[in-house]
């Protein structure tokens, strides 16, 4: 079985979404993603969104953030990925910058993350915060996932998504995927969510991961 650590270079959680989490790419390693989801609420949704990195050294990596969410907001961001903390516990730092729901945006947030082993399994957790920061507003969104690798090359995430203020959550979502090996360097996913407060009543994506 891969170690933790070796597993999550070949990883995005989003998306998240689609977000890097609290791990930053190795020196000239990069990383795309393209992922559709298909949501059912009042009636059925479907948005695609499209995400990459590239390790600039070992302090710095950079990205684009792009695509739509179930309201047909899109969105168009660049951002840097730079650490605050190597030392067991992970912490990095994000600030994107771009187009946000029509209008310009900027994106700070704060990631926290740490792999993990417990007999014959192995796995990590991490915790995404951002807010994002328009002409006409603010909103906080916290992302929470945990994932385990089956065996090697396939594992099970599972996310829980929250967004507003966090005593009056504005949704809540759950969402579970099965991510597995197709060709070197390649992953795909697989995945369903639910809405458990003011989100989607049900909700199917699939999406490609490819590592260069």
């Amino acid at each position: 079985m891969r170690s933790a650590p070796a597993l999550l270079a070949a990883l995005m959680l989003a998306p998240h979404p689609a977000a890097a989490g609290a791990w930053l790419r190795g020196v000239g390693d990069g990383f795309l993603s393209w992922t559709f989801k298909i949501q059912d609420g009042d009636g059925a949704v479907g948005y695609s969104t499209a995400y990459a990195e590239y390790g600039m050294n070992p302090d710095l990596t950079v990205g684009l953030d792009m695509g739509s969410d179930e309201l047909g907001d899109y969105k168009a961001l660049a951002f840097v990925l730079m650490p605050i903390s190597r030392e067991g516990t992970q912490v990095v730092f994000e600030l994107a910058a771009g187009t946000l729901q029509g209008g310009a945006a900027i994106r700070p947030g704060i990631s926290v993350g740490r792999g993990w082993n417990w007999h014959d399994l192995g796995g990590w957790w991490n915790v995404d915060t951002r807010a994002r920061v328009t002409g006409e507003d603010t909103a906080l969104a916290i992302d929470a996932t945990l994932g385990i690798t089956v065996w090697e090359g396939t594992m099970l995430i599972g996310q829980l998504q929250e967004g507003g203020p966090l005593t009056d959550p504005e949704f809540l979502r759950l969402s579970g995927s099965v991510v597995w090996k197709a060709l070197p360097g390649q992953h795909i996913e697989v995945g369903l969510s639910t809405g458990l407060i003011e989100a989607e009543d049900f909700g199917v994506k699939i999406g490609t991961w490819r590592s260069f």
